[in-house]
């Protein structure tokens, strides 16, 4: 089973455009040991921050650069131009392919939500459910949770415009395919929706 790491990076104001830059270098250095799958800064909701999404193959690959990002006094290369930065090792939901490279967006929603202590059990198996036909209304990067600390779950999801989000959303709600069915009873109040912009060096576009 792969493992992904989502790593979020909040950038100084007006800085992730500079971060990004000094980003791309380390992730065609030697240091970078995933392989890359998006790469994103934020246009719409949570500002100057950017999302990175890395799949390994061997755990012990990740482990080995997850403790050099995090005990280094340089982070991605780009530690100065950063307030803070969170790394989440995931794992893909029951069912959901590896994600497809290609061009999808521009736009992407990056959905994360925490759930409440014993709720990623009903969350997977609700979502389960769900998640083949939503998919049939619109394109679906990925869905992944935790493997330790906080349970939490990362959905990515992009679309060609804010108005196809926006319609293709309220018609399957309309229809009563999404949100899965009694999801909701499992997640805590802090949800995140951030429409980002993917980079000129990310697979996915």
């Amino acid at each position: 089973m792969s493992i992904y790491e989502f790593a979020e990076l909040q950038a100084h104001t007006s800085a992730a455009p500079t971060a990004s830059a000094k980003l791309e270098r380390y992730l065609k250095s030697d240091a970078n040991r995933g392989s890359v799958i998006g790469c994103w800064i934020s246009e719409i909701g949570a500002l100057n921050r950017i999302a990175l999404l890395r799949r390994y193959d061997d755990p012990q690959d990740h482990e080995t650069e997850r403790r050099q990002l995090m005990t280094g006094s340089d982070p991605f290369a780009c530690g100065v131009h950063l307030k803070s930065m969170s790394l989440d090792r995931c794992v893909s939901f029951p069912g959901v392919a590896e994600p497809e490279l290609g061009r999808f967006g521009p736009f992407y929603e990056i959905r994360t939500y925490e759930m409440e202590t014993g709720g990623l059990a009903p969350t997977l198996a609700t979502w389960e459910q769900a998640i083949p036909v939503r998919r049939r209304r619109s394109h679906l990067v990925t869905v992944l949770h935790t493997v330790e600390g906080t349970p939490r779950m990362v959905s990515i999801w992009p679309y060609a415009s804010i108005e196809d989000r926006q319609t293709i959303r309220a018609q399957a709600i309309a229809d009563g395919v999404w949100p899965p069915k009694d999801s909701h009873k499992h997640l805590k109040t802090e949800m995140l929706s951030t429409i980002y912009l993917p980079t000129a060096y990310s697979p996915l576009q």
